[in-house]
Formats: structure tokens, sequence, C-alpha cells
């Protein structure tokens, strides 16, 4: 999964310095007519893509995930997850998930991170230069022109909101499935 969004990421220079919110907001989005994703299931998102090389974990996902695999969660930290600056962080230096399988599917995938499942609608990921840039390149469910679902303005910015809020520990239960909130 492209995984540098939460936490603190580095904001885009078009960001309001009020906020820390995409800009420009309301009818002038550049996205106003929504964005294009469907998950294609092709595992880029789960490869190494430079800076989004880290999936970040908070502790009740570590148990999750630990539980999920038959594991001690203390010893799923120890020996398979990166803590490093108060965070917690799958395997960043790996050339793919450790959990991304000969086929290209997600081991863990019904309990796979919230970062995982909110991809991409990340707040770094919302100007449209990263969209068309880095977005479309990672990822071929999200490009204009690929039968993709369009998802509209309010649901962009409600995935991404509850995102950052989960990451920063301001919502303490997740508000819904994948992208339905």
């Amino acid at each position: 999964m492209p995984q540098n969004s939460p936490p603190n990421p580095p904001k885009p220079s078009s960001e309001s310095a009020a906020t820390g919110r995409p800009e420009p907001q309301g009818t002038d989005r550049w996205y106003e007519k929504g964005l294009p994703f469907s998950c294609t299931a092709c595992g880029n998102c789960c490869r190494s893509n430079g800076e989004y090389s880290h999936v970040y974990l908070r502790e009740e996902e570590v148990g999750t995930i630990a539980e999920h695999l038959g594991l001690d969660p203390a010893l799923f930290l120890k020996e398979q997850l990166v803590v490093e600056d108060g965070w917690i962080t799958l395997q960043p230096d790996l050339p793919q998930c450790q959990f991304l399988d000969g086929q290209g599917r997600c081991g863990i995938y019904p309990v796979r991170p919230i970062q995982c499942r909110t991809w991409p609608f990340w707040e770094i990921n919302l100007t449209e230069a990263t969209w068309r840039g880095d977005v479309n390149t990672i990822c071929p469910g999200s490009r204009d022109g690929s039968g993709s679902e369009i998802h509209g303005p309010e649901k962009i910015e409600g995935i991404a909101k509850a995102t950052e809020d989960w990451y920063e520990g301001r919502t303490q239960v997740w508000p819904g499935e994948s992208h339905e909130l």
C-alpha cells in the first residue's frame, strides 16, 4: 500500500496554513465532479513506492492483526513491526508489504490497517498534481477513463479527514468499513 500519509505527512504547498487541509475548498475544488477509484486488486499499492513506503498502525490495529494471524501481540510487535519516534509501522524497507502473497493478494485483508483501507483518499493525495502524478502512476483504478466508480468530493474529504483523525487519536472507533463512512 502506498504508505506515507498518516501521521503528519509533508504538507503540499496548496494547503491552507490555517487548516492544513487541501485547498481550494467549496465549489472551487479541482475534484468537484468527483474522483475515480475502484480497486483493481493489482497489488501496486502494496509495493514500495518511494515516499509511500510506510504503513502506520495504532496499537489496536496491532492487536487485531496479531489475533488474525494467531500471534501474541507483543511478539508480533517485536518481531514483525517497527517502532520509531512513537509510531508503529509495518516493515518499511521491504520491496513490498510483508503480508502481500505471491498472487498479489493481501494476507490480512479482513483486518488490514485503516491506512490501507482508505487509499487513495488521503489528505496528502488530494492535490491535483499528486493525484494525477503519484497516485495515478501507482494505482490503475484511480485514472480517468479507467471505468472506476466516481466518488464525490464530500465522500473523499470525509474519508481523508477520518483517516487523519484516526492516526492523530481524535477518533477512537473507526466510523465505517473501507471507503464506507
